[in-house]
């Protein structure tokens, strides 16, 4: 039986639940029992795990990395788990290494891939700044894994977790002050959108210029990561291995090279578009289509045909209408003869 936790993250919780495909995959043939662990969590209905351990107690600090530590590791020390999966987020960042070290294992961060061959189980994730991807062999117990939001998908939801309530002993206080809270505007975030238009370094224009673009196709605007390296874009809407993971129906390259680094941020695209002035561009060739071109004059004559779209769609509208009144206007006449 391979054994496997899994940090629910209160911010994040459908991509929690997702690391579920992750432990599948790290158990290989093995028969496995996976076990999410929430922290105050309990306004939320989490389905999918085979049991549910919650920690309930007031007092904890949430996002003191150092407290979850403790916590996380009193309960592998009752359950002793196979594996430990946390989400990469940047709080999971502070979280995982931390852990690895209390329990005194190696940590693969940020993985893309799993291969599992009898009792070997490789990770694989990518090195050198994305431009190769690394197999690590992993041998120590528990083996710790951290994965980026979006990677990996869990479609079955539909588990009822047996729910284990687990007493925390000596808790310690939190170091962190909380002085004050701030809310700001919650923005799209682009790994939730069905239509991207993503603009890379051959995108030479400003990338406000797509906000029409994207309006006009329902979209969300992104880059690469160079176009974040020159402060041309901020860096949530970043795809990529240092980036965000994407997973929309459509996604439209700009000026896109497409670097192993920015293609390990692609998963599930069904339809890719990709416009550049490179044939030879790797981006091209996992694309649907490719428009060997200007990124940006392409942008241009893109929202000019959507736009002669709208108003053939809005002139046909309009003489439908007009032929719907003359029908009933008709009719009406008709059934006035007949009923006179």
């Amino acid at each position: 039986m391979f054994r496997a936790l899994i940090l629910i993250d209160n911010d994040f919780v459908n991509y929690s639940v997702d690391l579920i495909a992750v432990a599948k995959q790290l158990a290989g043939e093995e028969s496995v029992e996976i076990c999410g662990l929430a922290i105050n969590l309990a306004t939320q209905e989490v389905k999918g795990f085979d049991s549910l351990i919650c920690v309930e107690e007031p007092a904890i600090q949430i996002k003191d990395s150092r407290v979850l530590t403790d916590i996380i590791e009193q309960v592998h020390q009752k359950y002793q788990f196979d594996s430990i999966l946390i989400l990469a987020t940047e709080f999971g960042r502070m979280v995982a290494p931390r852990l690895a070290m209390r329990l005194n294992v190696g940590l693969v961060a940020d993985i893309t891939d799993i291969e599992v061959e009898g009792q070997e189980r490789r990770l694989i994730r990518p090195a050198f700044s994305g431009n190769m991807l690394a197999s690590i062999v992993c041998d120590s117990s528990p083996i710790m894994v951290s994965v980026h939001p979006n990677v990996f998908h869990e479609e079955v939801r539909i588990k009822e977790p047996k729910m284990t309530h687990f007493p925390i002993s000596e808790l310690k206080a939190s170091s962190i002050e909380v002085l004050s809270v701030s809310s700001e505007e919650k923005k799209k975030d682009i790994r939730e959108a069905k239509v991207i238009i993503s603009a890379g370094a051959g995108f030479t224009e400003n990338i406000h210029q797509l906000e029409e673009l994207a309006t006009e196709l329902n979209g969300s605007i992104a880059a690469s990561k160079p176009l974040v390296e020159q402060n041309r874009a901020p860096r949530e809407i970043q795809v990529g291995q240092s980036g965000k993971t994407v997973s929309p129906n459509l996604y439209i390259a700009l000026g896109i090279y497409g670097s192993m680094q920015h293609v390990e941020g692609l998963k599930n695209v069904k339809d890719l578009i990709s416009v550049n002035t490179d044939e030879g561009a790797p981006m091209n060739y996992l694309a649907n289509l490719i428009v060997v071109g200007d990124a940006a004059e392409f942008v241009e004559k893109l929202k000019l045909r959507l736009k002669n779209n709208t108003a053939n769609k809005h002139f046909n509208n309009q003489i439908l209408s007009v032929r719907k009144q003359k029908n009933k206007r008709k009719e009406g006449k008709i059934n006035g003869n007949k009923r006179f």
